[in-house]
């Protein structure tokens, strides 16, 4: 099979493989991408979920359109995106039409109780992948357990203690190791500043035009368009604004339909960003074509982040090669890989004080280990596994 086919077959399986949010996501590329396939290591795996926490956006997003651009460059990249997003935003904007039928299933109520569990095993395996990877010395065990405990007391607490911890991380590392003297060679970065201006005309043009002639899609696209280009936390962060913005105050959808179709999304593979195309949607309802205006919200908030790709992943290719920037890097994939585990054991504690519930997740980091079944079908294996077990109950 072509190479590249190859590769973007494989992105597809990601995608109808990755539920939960993006620390789920990483498991799924840390299995498929790197430990089956070896398309990069696990150190420019935690590296880009570092660098990509520090980007607005959608985290898990950027970070596999990242691993496109390393693989064949922009146009690959670009093809990355689009499978991995567009089934998701499709089948979003499919339960924003549909929403009557999605939330009265039985069946996709079954669906919620099991898929939590298995979405955890994934961060748990996350978790664990690139911990392994990145503990090597003693004191970076002293600063991986700094940042879980400084990430459990902050993180519940404001929005920015991530990219702080990040980069107190790596420059923590940085005040504590000898680095390498650099050899005196010229750096060459060009950054395509294109891209940014892009991003702030258009924004500008969004806020301007949306004010002014109060167009519902017009305004939601501006909204969803802000929210990609503003957050950095992916969707813990997007949905409280959401709520705030569409639900509080312009009113464009029910409090209770944002909630259940933000719980039908827990049950869709791919980003969880993708839930912009169900909210857009039903808030069209009651216009001409709300699949199209909704699937087209929907993009809208990926545009900005999927954007920033272009312009972070020149630059972090030749930076990453300075000695005192690849110990900062260094802290910050610390960092990264011991906010996963916080995030695991968090979310463990979420789940329901039950057998089932944990067994599910053990259950599901067991099989992880065992690369030979591809992953979507170890995910519906796992799901009818699950569904059985609980009808037996």
């Amino acid at each position: 099979m072509n190479k590249t086919l190859g590769f973007l077959l494989d992105v597809f399986y990601c995608s109808l493989s990755s539920f939960g949010g993006p620390e789920a996501h990483y498991g799924v590329f840390s299995q498929i991408l790197v430990n089956k396939k070896k398309y990069i290591d696990e150190k420019t795996l935690s590296e880009l979920i570092g660098v990509f926490a520090l980007v607005p956006g959608p985290s898990s997003t950027q970070t596999i359109t990242a691993i496109g651009y390393l693989f064949g460059g922009p146009w690959i990249a670009f093809l990355t995106f689009v499978i991995w997003a567009v089934p998701a935003l499709i089948i979003m904007t499919l339960v924003g039409l549909f929403f009557s039928f999605f939330n009265q299933s039985l069946f996709l109520t079954s669906m919620l109780e099991v898929l939590p569990s298995i979405a955890v095993g994934f961060i748990v395996y996350a978790g664990w992948s690139l911990s392994k990877r990145v503990m090597i010395k003693k004191r970076y065990w002293l600063l991986y357990s700094l940042t879980f405990f400084a990430g459990f007391l902050l993180i519940p607490v404001t929005f920015f203690a991530v990219p702080i911890l990040l980069l107190s991380s790596g420059f923590l590392l940085l005040s504590s190791e000898k680095v390498a003297q650099e050899k005196k060679t010229k750096i060459n970065i060009k950054p395509n500043w294109m891209i940014l201006l892009g991003i702030v005309i258009v924004a500008i043009l969004l806020e301007i035009f949306s004010t002014q002639f109060q167009i519902p899609l017009l305004i939601l696209i501006n909204s969803f368009f802000r929210y990609g280009y503003s957050v950095i936390g992916g969707g813990q962060i997007v949905i409280p604004l959401m709520i705030q913005d569409l639900v509080t105050q312009q009113s464009l959808i029910s409090l209770e339909t944002f909630l259940s179709g933000y719980a039908i999304d827990q049950a869709i593979p791919g980003p969880l960003f993708s839930f912009a195309a169900f909210v857009g949607t039903q808030s069209l309802y009651a216009l001409p074509l709300p699949w199209l205006g909704g699937f087209i919200s929907g993009l809208s908030i990926f545009i900005p982040g999927v954007l920033l790709v272009f312009f972070v992943v020149p630059i972090w290719q030749t930076l990453r090669e300075i000695n005192w920037l690849k110990t900062v890097l260094k802290g910050i994939t610390i960092a990264a890989a011991s906010l996963i585990t916080l995030t695991a054991l968090t979310q463990i504690l979420t789940l329901p004080s039950e057998w089932f519930s944990y067994g599910m997740v053990g259950f599901t980091f067991l099989t992880l280990q065992w690369k030979k079944i591809p992953t979507p079908i170890l995910v519906g294996l796992l799901i009818v596994v699950g569904l059985l077990i609980q009808s037996i109950n």
